[in-house]
């Protein structure tokens, strides 16, 4: 009976979602994400009651009153409002490459373990995706194969796999930038084959970029990933690493050479303030850039559709007109115009198709990878922050220390012969130095977590940048590749109607 009871609530909790969130027309992403936002595995129906569910999806709702309409209603509006050049905040110009050498520091750290992986031209293909029962907003998701070479390796993962590699990445390797995922989405039963091809694309970037960094390869988590074949034993491996707490220390951290670098240097301030302004108008202008873009591809849909129409209609007047013994040139006008259109539209569906890979899905992609890297802008900001506060709490408790004057209450190290006591009452400077050992060592750690943190933020990006310059080219290569073409075949379209007319013309004047 109790499970009986459980199905039924667990199925009266879907169908609220299929008529509050589904049927509506909701994005069913974004609302997965808002439901992760309030609870851990909040994507687990099971994980909510019934009146919990019923209020979070008000709750979302109420969110969503500015979301974009759907895409009916995209090409009737015509577009968002033009982004307009002089209401972008300048940024002061600061180039990174003029400020290579910002004040280091060096720290002894332990030294990774190499894997199979590292040292290794790794390429990975995620493919054959297969729908498994399962999921939230129905009982299917989707697995995929992932084959690693030069090893041969073939395993199965689904979504949630790639998601608990990527935070365990996040979580063993602070502040390095860890590529982004493609948003998870659910549908009711089943997904849409256009939506599984765009995810696996993204999936497949993910994964190579991943393995692009030999740090990550000498990760025991993506090597397990890759290689696992036994369900059991890669969940088992996966949750060991969930379960432990890496040392938030600097020395702890696990380098390939065994060497942590620092930059404490003020010049990084005004840097990272520069690289925040850039990162979030960038994401402004690319979100009103990946609209206008979806907008122009439904639109090209319809034109393609309706060129299909019309080219049906004229085959029919040509069918129409060679059973009534019609003059041969107008009836071999017919024939000319469908063949016309019919080739057009082979031509405008090509051309939809490498905008949408080459223009829309790439240009969201970077969206998502500039977003990836604000995450480690906002990790330093929120270090920096903990570090002031930790700065000005102990800096007040070493005032009120020294003010009182008692020597035993200090917090000094007793130990250490070389502390002149005299000192640490009668001068200032020198007590603070001193004093509050226990929560100076603390403080340092700290300071040392944030010079981290800068350097690294500064390493990622360069590589960032550079991997950006060289996908952008091979991108845009690729384009002009595949649409050039299309603008001479729709020539040559036009160019044998116009020959059609020109002979045509000569017959007749001929008789």
């Amino acid at each position: 009976m109790e499970g009986e009871e459980n199905q039924g609530d667990f199925q009266k909790k879907q169908n609220l979602l299929q008529k509050e969130i589904i049927d509506k027309n909701y994005d069913k992403t974004a609302f997965i994400n808002f439901c992760m936002s309030k609870k851990d595995n909040g994507d687990d129906l099971n994980n909510w009651t019934y009146d919990e569910l019923s209020g979070i999806v008000q709750e979302f709702i109420s969110t969503q009153k500015d979301n974009e309409p759907e895409q009916h209603e995209i090409v009737q509006k015509g577009g968002e409002e033009e982004i307009k050049t002089e209401n972008i905040e300048k940024i002061e110009q600061f180039n990174a490459e003029e400020h290579k050498n910002f004040t280091e520091n060096k720290i002894a750290c332990k030294k990774l373990e190499k894997t199979q992986l590292n040292d290794k031209e790794v390429k990975v293909t995620v493919a054959k995706p297969v729908t498994v029962e399962g999921g939230m907003f129905g009982k299917s998701y989707i697995k995929y194969e992932v084959t690693t070479q030069p090893f041969g390796w073939t395993v199965e993962r689904r979504y949630s796999d790639f998601d608990a590699l990527r935070k365990l990445i996040q979580k063993y390797y602070p502040s390095f930038y860890v590529p982004p995922l493609p948003q998870k989405k659910i549908g009711n039963k089943r997904f849409t084959e256009s939506f599984i091809q765009k995810r696996m694309k993204f999936l497949n970037q993910f994964i190579n970029h991943v393995c692009e960094s030999e740090s990550f390869k000498a990760s025991e988590i993506l090597e397990a990933f890759l290689s696992y074949t036994d369900r059991g034993k890669f969940e088992s491996k996966f949750k060991e690493y969930q379960t432990l707490t890496p040392s938030p220390y600097v020395e702890e951290y696990k380098t390939l050479d065994g060497i942590i670098s620092i930059t404490l240097d003020e010049k990084n301030e005004k840097y990272f303030k520069n690289t925040n302004k850039y990162f979030n108008l960038q994401e402004t202008i690319l979100d009103k850039v990946n609209y206008n873009l979806k907008t122009l591809n439904h639109n090209m849909k319809v034109v393609s559709e309706l060129i299909k129409v019309i080219q049906k209609n004229f085959e029919v007047l040509h069918m129409l007109n060679t059973r009534v013994m019609m003059k041969p040139v107008i009836t071999k006008s017919y024939e000319e115009i469908a063949c016309f259109f019919k080739n057009w539209g082979n031509i405008l569906t090509k051309q939809r198709l490498l905008i949408k890979n080459h223009m829309k899905d790439f240009f969201k992609y970077i969206n998502l990878e500039g977003k990836a890297y604000s995450e480690l802008i906002v990790r330093r900001e929120e270090l920096k922050s903990k570090y002031n506060s930790e700065n000005i709490r102990i800096t007040a408790k070493k005032e009120k220390l020294f003010n009182t004057g008692d020597i035993t209450k200090m917090e000094y190290d007793t130990e250490d012969k070389c502390i002149n006591t005299a000192s640490l009452v009668s001068d200032k400077a020198y007590a603070f130095k001193y004093i509050c050992i226990a929560d100076t060592k603390a403080l340092e750690r700290l300071h040392n977590q944030l010079g981290y943190a800068n350097k690294m933020n500064l390493r990622e990006l360069r590589k960032l940048i550079k991997e950006y310059c060289v996908r952008f080219i091979d991108n845009m290569e690729a384009f002009n590749t595949g649409f050039y073409p299309t603008i001479t075949d729709l020539l040559n379209t036009w160019t044998n109607v116009e020959n059609f007319v020109r002979t045509s013309q000569a017959n007749i004047n001929v008789k």
